[in-house]
């Protein structure tokens, strides 16, 4: 078990892991970090279990620096940094695909406002825009617009040149080439070009960058203060934060006889809105707080949040009907409801960008929420999934009343599967 004095070295085949970790309140200035106290309220037992799970998942993502936070509602919360001992846990990174949610929260502010409605045509604001077809505002949240994703066509690109700017137009382009999918408006096809249109198509609509409207309707009410989206021209993360890497690429795997590359300067624009915003794990709790209950959109809207459906769709017929008998739901199975997914009682996302891997989720019923972040993207963003699945897990165990369908074991094991350059 990894030590919890902090500035301690453990010893283990991940070399020496010094942990600091320090919390995240009171993180509201520019620079982000300074003045913050570890939170450590759990059991001892709890920590440890915690803390070896982390090491572990060090090791197979080869990372050498984390950033965890476990909030509790009956056992107390943990939230700590890994690895270097300058990082702190109030540090910063770069969320991915895990700040998604995001994107819709500030659509729903937008509606409660009566600035633009669920039903709406994104043409009507993108009213130069080909390809989108009759696709609506609600689709993009529910990803049923039929848009087809468009990274892997630059996954080593975006790797090997981390810096290169890109243009909305360009990555969509890039997926309006293989769209539409199946059924737009029923059928679900998980991309994110939706969170990639959504951001434009506000930007247009409401004639506001989307950085300042997120600060605004977002970050501030969701008590997010060292939470921010970054110029397009701005490369490296301000203030404290955590320094990804990643092994090169040859194909889709990864170069394992040389050293990761550090992935300091990253560009924003590699995803666009789909993946822009900059974080803490302690801002992201605070996001789900606020998005679960209920602060963005209107009473009416609250309810879609967690009005989850199957991601696996069905088979239909010429009008777009199911055909067959529904198949028997699994207590695993993936299910999408307004901007995230959702296992078992866990709602959220996971993502990656070069340099890091995150995943955020939150159980509305209890509020348990489990936040991860590590410093090499190389295993993708379903690894830290699987972390942060583990790690529920391991709250269960320990007190949480939350039962998830899965166990400690069977998730270490999708990790173990999951390992780079072992």
């Amino acid at each position: 078990m990894i030590p919890r004095l902090g500035r301690r070295a453990r010893l283990g085949a991940i070399g020496a892991i010094a942990i600091t970790g320090l919390a995240l309140t009171g993180c509201t200035g520019g620079d982000g970090g300074g003045g913050s106290t570890d939170v450590a309220t759990v059991s001892d037992g709890f920590s440890g279990s915690v803390d070896d799970a982390i090491a572990t998942a060090m090791e197979l993502s080869r990372s050498d620096s984390a950033i965890v936070g476990v909030w509790t509602p009956e056992s107390g919360e943990y939230v700590r940094a890994y690895g270097d001992e300058e990082l702190d846990s109030s540090a910063r990174f770069r969320a991915a695909q895990t700040s998604q949610p995001m994107m819709c929260a500030l659509l729903l502010s937008h509606v409660a406002d009566g600035n633009v409605a669920l039903e709406e045509q994104v043409a009507d604001d993108l009213t130069r825009q080909v390809g989108i077809g009759e696709t609506t505002y609600e689709q993009l949240c529910k990803q049923t617009s039929g848009l087809a994703d468009f990274k892997g066509a630059f996954r080593n690109i975006n790797v090997d040149n981390p810096t290169r700017p890109w243009t909305d137009r360009e990555l969509l382009a890039q997926s309006l080439v293989n769209s539409p999918l199946s059924w737009p408006g029923l059928d679900i096809h998980r991309s994110d070009a939706n969170a990639l249109l959504l951001g434009r198509a506000l930007n247009v609509g409401q004639h506001e960058s989307v950085a300042n409207m997120m600060r605004d309707r977002v970050f501030e009410p969701a008590s997010m203060g060292a939470s921010y989206v970054p110029a397009n021209n701005e490369l490296e993360v301000r203030g404290d934060a955590l320094i990804g890497k990643s092994y090169p690429l040859s194909g889709s795997d990864p170069v394992c006889d040389v050293d990761p590359v550090d992935m300091t300067q990253v560009s924003p624009t590699i995803f666009g809105t789909a993946s822009s915003t900059v974080t803490t794990v302690t801002d992201m709790k605070n996001f789900y707080d606020q998005y679960f209950g209920g602060a963005f959109g209107t009473e009416e809207t609250t309810p879609l949040l967690t009005d989850a459906v199957p991601t696996e769709n069905p088979e239909r017929d010429e009008n777009g009907e199911p055909v067959g008998d529904e198949p028997e739901a699994s207590p695993t199975q993936e299910r999408w409801s307004f901007g995230v997914e959702n296992v078992g009682p866990l709602y959220g996302m996971a993502g990656a960008v070069p340099g890091t891997i995150s995943a955020a989720y939150q159980d509305p019923e209890t509020g348990y929420t489990v936040v991860v972040a590590l410093n090499n993207s190389s295993a993708g963003g379903g690894f830290a999934r699987n972390l942060a699945f583990q790690l529920a897990s391991i709250s269960a165990e320990n007190g949480v009343a939350m039962e998830v369908p899965w166990t400690v074991d069977g998730q270490a094991e999708a990790l173990s599967e999951a390992a780079v350059c072992q």
